[in-house]
């Protein structure tokens, strides 16, 4: 088993019973108001504790939340979602752009080959783009860069890409967010606690190097980005 041959067996049994532990706790609590907030950007963030993929377990608690706000603050604009995430939370009435997953008003197209004639206000991707060149029959590192690109040209004059990355998933992506490769006008990170799912704001330096779990599918750090074609802050 790598994850035994990496970690050590201590290490994987630790983790999988506090995950079982800390799944049996917060499972009847899931859908219900929670008072417990992290901080952001200056001020108090509510987590998000909800059943679908067991958000108080990791990255969604927090990211769902920024997504969420995000959304809030452009209820009137045109907004394009890539990945399908947020309807499995809330109603939404926004274009979906998702490869594979089918539902209403989302649209089964490749991103990094999305042609679109309308431009959009906000462009918001929860954790979606670290699998494009990377979760595919065909790997190609540059395809996220292409992915990145091509969202930016469809924002419309003072429009947005937000964006949320799991760091240590895919280094292409990465890469493409730290070299300056595109405008980012914002770029911010949130680590993880090693044992619970609490989480706070560092500088970015502090979560490149930081490793993604692939034993429980969980990230330990977070990186918020917003790129507009400007780069305007």
């Amino acid at each position: 088993m790598p994850f035994v041959r990496e970690r050590g067996v201590v290490s994987v049994l630790t983790s999988c019973v506090l995950w079982v532990g800390q799944w049996l706790l917060g499972r009847p609590r899931a859908g219900r108001p929670t008072t417990r907030t992290f901080a952001y950007a200056g001020r108090r963030v509510p987590y998000v504790h909800e059943r679908y993929n067991y958000t108080w377990l990791n990255e969604r608690a927090v990211e769902l939340a920024l997504a969420g706000e995000q959304l809030d603050a452009h209820a009137a604009d045109r907004v394009l979602e890539v990945g399908h995430v947020l309807g499995h939370y809330r109603p939404v009435d926004h274009l979906v752009v998702d490869k594979y997953e089918q539902a209403d008003r989302v649209l089964n197209v490749d991103v990094a080959d999305l042609a679109l004639d309308e431009r959009f206000d906000l462009v918001l991707a929860v954790s979606t783009l670290e699998h494009v060149g990377l979760d595919e029959d065909v790997q190609d590192p540059d395809k996220p860069g292409r992915a990145l690109r091509t969202l930016t040209s469809l924002l419309a004059p003072g429009g947005t890409l937000w964006l949320t990355v799991p760091v240590g998933y895919n280094p292409a992506l990465e890469r493409e967010l730290r070299e300056g490769s595109h405008p980012v006008a914002s770029l911010r990170a949130l680590r993880r606690d090693r044992w619970r799912n609490t989480w706070r704001e560092v500088p970015v330096a502090e979560v490149w190097e930081v490793a993604y779990d692939r034993l429980l599918y969980t990230a330990h750090g977070l990186v918020v980005a917003e790129i507009r074609p400007d780069g305007a802050r």
